[in-house]
């Protein structure tokens, strides 16, 4: 059954109406985004009847937004206790359900996370906020502006790659690699991935610099990781050393350092080692790849330029991507020709 969108954004919140609570922060995003002229429901506003789940309102929407504080009740996994919050439960559940169509009539979801919700928890919560970026409002009105780019960037119509040579998957372009770790929360969308494939030069981002405990969260809840590393006693480690003016060895040592970190990384694992491989290559660098799920984030190797200071690009996977495809088609070029690593 289709609905007919009457509403850009079904605004859901948890209960709490002390001070401070879901119900207010979410007041004051419905009248923010009101008066931006998008068309939100909220029960408090939009509801003719009993408080209950709005299971019509939310085949009628288009995005999902949950304004959460630490006051939502969840179990011993992080996910909102369907006990406690029925309703939300349902609605959040029937939104999800959306989403697993395909047809394209709903675009997206986040939390909009308040006050005492610890960040980093809230992707937990359902399936439906899994691998996406959230909001964080600290009393930041600048949130706000962030928001309402969401909403409108995600509204707007999406045309075909064969009719007009555009695609709007990009979603954001981080000036450097360290902007693009805190904008999307690297962290969060490891920890909650089902698939993880990279291809780099050393790849400190899954060694290095990630918590470990986001590997051992998605390898634990069933989760895929595999590294391709340029190969450190290949002959094009050497040229990348000389092409960036480091010392000879400089690349070589981090790449087997970072590798050894992701052999210890396997070798703690408590199960589930197998989904978690580590692969060498020996070509010339041209991208630097993470695929986490239907996301993609991808920087172009320069001259002379580290990896690390060149723009990113976070790439949604849309119906029609042309950029995720080209570069899924890259990666597995890799792959194929590739090496795969023992756990030492």
């Amino acid at each position: 059954m289709n609905f007919k969108k009457e509403y850009d954004v079904f605004l859901a919140y948890h209960g709490s109406h002390e001070d401070g609570g879901s119900r207010q922060y979410a007041t004051d995003v419905y009248r923010f985004l009101s008066e931006k002229g998008i068309r939100c429901f909220f029960f408090p506003f939009s509801g003719k009847d009993v408080y209950k789940a709005n299971i019509i309102e939310v085949m009628k929407s288009r995005l999902f937004l949950l304004v959460c504080t630490g006051h939502i009740h969840t179990d011993e996994f992080g996910k909102i206790d369907s006990r406690r919050h029925y309703e939300l439960s349902t609605e959040i559940d029937a939104f999800y359900a959306l989403t697993q169509i395909g047809n394209g009539t709903v675009k997206d979801a986040k939390v909009f996370v308040c006050g005492e919700c610890q960040k980093g928890r809230e992707s937990a919560l359902h399936e439906l906020f899994a691998n996406r970026t959230h909001l964080y409002y600290d009393g930041d009105a600048a949130v706000l502006d962030e928001l309402y780019a969401w909403v409108h960037s995600r509204l707007e119509n999406t045309v075909t790659w064969n009719e007009t040579q555009t695609t709007s998957e990009i979603r954001e372009v981080f000036a450097t690699r360290a902007s693009m770790n805190q904008g999307c929360h690297f962290d969060d969308l490891i920890a909650t991935a089902k698939s993880v494939r990279a291809v780099g030069i050393s790849n400190s981002e899954l060694t290095a610099r990630i918590n470990p405990s986001a590997i051992e969260n998605c390898i634990a809840h069933g989760g895929q990781i595999e590294i391709l590393f340029l190969d450190p006693d290949g002959k094009h480690t050497p040229l990348r050393e000389q092409e960036e003016g480091l010392r000879p060895g400089r690349i070589r040592n981090i790449t087997n350092l970072n590798i050894e970190t992701a052999q210890d990384m396997i070798a703690a694992l408590p199960a589930g080692k197998e989904r978690f491989r580590l692969y060498t290559y020996d070509m010339l660098p041209r991208m630097n790849m993470i695929f986490v799920d239907e996301y993609l984030i991808l920087q172009y190797y320069s001259n002379k330029i580290p990896g690390i200071n060149n723009p990113s690009f976070f790439v949604e996977k849309k119906n029609d991507s042309p950029v995720f495809t080209f570069c899924e088609r890259a990666y597995e070029f890799l792959k194929n020709n590739a090496t795969p690593l023992e756990v030492i």
